[in-house]
């Protein structure tokens, strides 16, 4: 009789056990993506930008994107930085350190102004999702590039992009072509 108490324990606990592991499961409310839209693109230009607003509510990070092939030859995660630190993230990316910190905070000097000079783009390998906090892609900041498209992205017209996290999350979110910001 002593160990029918212990079976229903055992019990328990695998039930437990199977509830905490649903709970982290990667729910639809896990990765909340809103506001996505691309940039309309001029007839002889071969790169667009789509932007949107990412909140991870237990925090992850962005590791890849991608849009079919009928869209573009490939996609990459970019940011703009001032001219000095392309300089350091070209060196860090040349001696194979890719742990930049890419935190938002990439324009700033030392004392926390503005680097002064021209703003380049970048492609990261990654971008983090703080847990709870809403990370901006937006025009001048983080984006996904769209490298050799097919086709100029025209007013009206919608494309899809796939986002992968590091926690293996996979998300794609529509994405309607405008002029400006909605």
């Amino acid at each position: 009789m002593a160990l029918r108490p212990l079976r229903h324990t055992f019990a328990l606990v695998a039930v437990a056990a199977l509830a905490l592991t649903a709970c982290a499961d990667d729910g639809p409310d896990a990765i909340v993506i809103d506001g996505a839209w691309a940039r309309t693109s001029p007839a002889a230009v071969t790169m667009g930008a789509a932007y949107m607003h990412i909140t991870a509510r237990a925090g992850d990070e962005l590791v890849a994107v991608a849009v079919d092939e009928s869209v573009a030859a490939s996609a990459e995660i970019h940011t703009m930085m001032s001219a000095d630190m392309a300089a350091q993230h070209d060196e860090m990316m040349a001696s194979g350190e890719h742990e930049m910190g890419m935190n938002g905070n990439m324009d700033h000097n030392v004392d926390g102004q503005m680097g002064g000079g021209a703003m380049v783009m970048r492609q990261i390998m990654s971008l983090p999702l703080p847990a709870g906090e809403t990370v901006e892609l937006a025009p001048g900041g983080y984006h996904v590039m769209l490298i050799g498209l097919v086709d100029p992205l025209e007013v009206g017209d919608t494309i899809d992009v796939t986002l992968t996290m590091a926690s293996g999350a996979v998300r794609t979110v529509t994405a309607e072509v405008r002029d400006t910001a909605p």
